[in-house]
């Protein structure tokens, strides 16, 4: 990877319908309108940091789909690979919480033009040409057996073609069980070059036993993530894997801090820990694999390039919506502050 690599993200975009004001669902008279999903935000956090990013989906051609890729296309996302066709835009209903009540999320994304969209509607090395790094998570296979055929041959496509591939394992009890999710995804690894897995992904994407995907006491279980990353890498190839590691007080308040792992010598590194006062959870994942690709291609060292991740993951915390809304500078602003803040005058 360098600073001139493309990124191209494949997944589904969604329409986010939220009430106001903490209300929940059944209060609401009118809903906020955005427009995300996993793979593009994190193309549109890539830009938005100056990076080159692309976005590969299926999206009907009609207003509804056009409003959804203008919101990456305004910030410099690539959307010209774009499949248009299929009737409808998936969308979710997100529910913000409080206290002791955990966001809610409710899914309206069943015959969505991505779900009902067949793996032969991709053209892999047309739509690769170009393209230096591939990333997708462990949403787009969920959503159909034919996206998760479409992943497979989009990742042997890339192998073929040289290019790096990077999987946030990204596990979705709504989309898919334990068993349907692990029989997909240890097909899909063993051509992942970047894995990120973090909190009960690995034992629900994998199978695996080593960690206990505890959100209460994640940090001090931090030991338990090196040995996850270690057997990851030793069973499937992957050169680097990334975690998130979180004690969750409330919905409000928790501690976050990264840990980065390399095949290559058996390395790791933490990040500080971070006391966050949470605004919105949604999406942090999805910074945080956007600030991970950002430090690799442009050359952070790794102890920078796992501070400068979490720190984008800490300061999505404090953006409504989907988009992380944050430039370079102040990611690098937190991640050299250890978290410290002040005005920026």
């Amino acid at each position: 990877m360098d600073k001139n690599s493309l990124v191209l993200t494949f997944g589904e975009i969604m329409m986010r319908l939220s009430p106001k004001d903490h209300l929940r669902i059944e209060q609401a008279t009118e809903f906020d309108v955005r427009y995300g999903g996993a793979e593009a935000n994190t193309a549109f956090s890539l830009a938005y940091q100056g990076d080159r990013a692309a976005f590969v989906s299926v999206v009907p051609a009609n207003r509804i789909g056009d409003c959804a890729l203008r919101s990456l296309v305004a910030y410099g996302v690539d959307t010209s690979r774009v499949v248009r066709k299929g009737d409808r835009l998936g969308s979710y209903f997100f529910e913000l919480g409080a206290s002791q009540r955990g966001n809610g999320c409710v899914y309206d994304r069943k015959y969505s033009a991505m779900s009902l969209a067949s793996n032969a509607d991709l053209d892999w090395d047309a739509i690769l040409e170009g393209v230096d790094v591939f990333y997708f998570s462990g949403v787009t296979p969920a959503v159909s057996d034919e996206m998760a055929l479409a992943c497979k041959a989009a990742l042997t496509a890339a192998r073929a073609k040289g290019i790096e591939t990077v999987c946030d394992l990204n596990y979705r009890g709504k989309l898919w069980t334990p068993e349907k999710a692990q029989s997909v995804l240890k097909e899909l690894m063993p051509l992942v070059d970047v894995c990120i897995a973090n909190d009960e992904d690995a034992p629900s994407a994998l199978g695996m036993t080593c960690v206990s995907g505890s959100l209460a006491h994640g940090i001090e279980e931090r030991d338990s993530y090196v040995e996850m990353a270690r057997q990851i890498c030793d069973e499937y190839g992957c050169k680097v894997v990334a975690s998130v590691v979180r004690n969750v007080a409330s919905t409000e308040r928790s501690q976050w801090m990264g840990m980065l792992y390399q095949a290559e010598g058996q390395k790791h590194w933490f990040s500080p820990v971070h006391d966050v006062h949470v605004l919105e959870g949604v999406a942090a994942g999805d910074a945080f694999n956007a600030g991970l690709l950002h430090a690799m291609l442009n050359g952070f060292e790794p102890q920078e390039t796992i501070d400068y991740a979490i720190a984008a993951s800490v300061l999505k915390l404090s953006v409504r919506g989907d988009s992380n809304l944050v430039t370079e500078a102040e990611i690098r602003s937190v991640a050299s502050s250890g978290g410290a803040t002040r005005v920026a005058r």
